[in-house]
Parts: structure tokens; sequence; C-alpha cells
């Protein structure tokens, strides 16, 4: 579920893009953005801890 809602919300505003929709296409990318930045620093802030 992690990447799932940017590839549906990015998907949707493709969509948007391509009727012509310019406003919503672009809020709809900016969330976009939003969503990808809340998931970096809820999952990418701790340390990788790897066992080999």
């Amino acid at each position: 579920m992690i990447m799932m809602l940017p590839f549906l919300t990015g998907t949707f505003s493709i969509w948007l893009g391509m009727r012509g929709r310019r406003r919503a296409c672009l809020w709809l990318w900016i969330l976009t953005l939003a969503i990808f930045v809340a998931w970096f620093r809820f999952h990418m802030t701790g340390p990788l801890t790897l066992s080999f």
C-alpha cells in the first residue's frame, strides 16, 4: 500500500491532464508529491539494519 497511493493519484492526475482539467491535474500532482515526501520521511529516517 505504500507505493499504491502515489501511483493511483499520479495515474488519476495524468488522466485529468489528458481530459483538459489542468487545475485539478496540477493539484493532484502536488498531492502526489506530498504523499511521496510523507512516505519518505516516515520510512527512510531510521537506520537500515542489514545482516549478511
